[in-house]
């Protein structure tokens, strides 16, 4: 199943927002959305931006889990 998240490169914090059945996406875990975005520690700096991606299971893992991002936000 594939799935777009945001990603915040600097807590290594995560949130999924959607996810792929069939040809349609699906919105994922909108209500915590407004929490997640508000609660950036370095939102009001300039150069500040989340990483968002579409990825499938096993190609996220890889790429954030494995990697050095352990902290699961919400999945």
């Amino acid at each position: 199943m594939n799935r777009k998240y945001l990603v915040d490169t600097t807590t290594h914090e995560y949130l999924c927002v959607a996810l792929k059945k069939g040809q349609e996406w699906t919105p994922n875990n909108q209500k915590s959305l407004a929490s997640f975005m508000g609660s950036r520690p370095a939102k009001n700096e300039a150069d500040f931006a989340l990483l968002s991606g579409e990825f499938n299971d096993n190609s996220f893992f890889e790429t954030w889990i494995r990697n050095g991002t352990n902290f699961l936000f919400q999945y």
